[in-house]
C-alpha cells in the first residue's frame, strides 16, 4: 500500500540506472525541488542540532549538494530553500539510519535509496514540489522499486520522527520536557 502512495505521487522506478556514473551524495540534477518551506527550515535545523549534529556550509563539497560525516552535515551554499531543505532531510536521514551498526548491514544503494525516499516523503508532506528529483536520484544510485519496497518500514518510521519534529518547534518540545520533569523531580526529593 505504501508503495502505491509513492507510485501515485510520481516516485516511479524502473530497472537500471538513469545515469551511468557513480552515485555522489545529493548531486545537482536537472530536476529540482521547489516550493515554500516556511518555518519548517528552521525547525529542521533545530531538530538536527538537538540531535547533536553540527551543520556547516562549504563550497568544497561540490558537485554534491550535501554530505553526512557522522555528527556533522555539510551543505553546499547557494541552494534554493526548498532544495536545501530536501538536502538536509536526506543527510539527516543518513545520520539517523546509517552511522551506526546498520551501516555495515546495508549497501550504498540501500542507504541512498532510503535517505532519498525519506526526503521525498518529508518534502511531499510539507507541500514541496519534488518533480522527478527523488526518482532521478534513486536511479542514479541504482535503486529500484524492489529495493524501495524492502525499505518502506524504515523509511516510514524515520519520516514519522522527522515529521513529528517539524510539527512541534524545538522550543515547545524543550518546554514540555522541562514541565514534565519538573514535578517528577520535586516528588522524588
Amino acid at each position: 500500500m505504501q508503495l502505491q502512495v509513492f507510485a501515485s505521487s510520481g516516485l516511479r522506478l524502473s530497472q537500471g540506472p538513469l545515469f551511468p556514473h557513480r552515485c555522489t551524495c545529493r548531486p545537482e540534477l536537472a530536476s529540482k525541488v521547489s516550493g515554500n518551506v516556511g518555518d519548517y527550515r528552521e525547525r529542521l535545523f533545530d531538530f538536527a542540532i538537538a540531535q547533536g549534529i553540527q551543520i556547516e556550509f562549504k563550497e568544497s563539497i561540490a558537485p554534491a549538494l550535501g554530505m553526512s560525516y557522522g555528527g556533522r552535515i555539510t551543505l553546499l551554499p547557494g541552494q534554493g530553500t526548498a532544495e536545501e531543505f530536501s538536502t538536509l532531510v536526506h543527510e539527516l536521514a543518513h545520520e539517523m539510519l546509517h552511522k551506526a551498526e546498520r551501516r555495515t548491514a546495508t549497501t550504498k544503494t540501500v542507504r541512498e535509496t532510503e535517505a532519498e525516499a525519506i526526503a521525498f516523503v518529508i518534502g511531499t508532506a510539507i507541500g514541496l514540489q519534488t518533480g522527478r528529483a527523488s526518482a532521478d536520484y534513486i536511479h542514479l544510485c541504482h535503486g529500484n522499486a524492489a529495493l524501495l519496497a524492502e525499505s518502506l518500514e524504515v523509511v516510514q518510521r524515520t519520516a514519522a520522527v522527522i515529521l513529528s519534529a517539524l510539527e512541534t518547534p524545538a522550543a515547545e518540545i524543550a518546554a514540555e520536557t522541562e514541565s514534565d520533569t519538573g514535578p517528577a523531580l520535586a516528588k522524588a526529593s
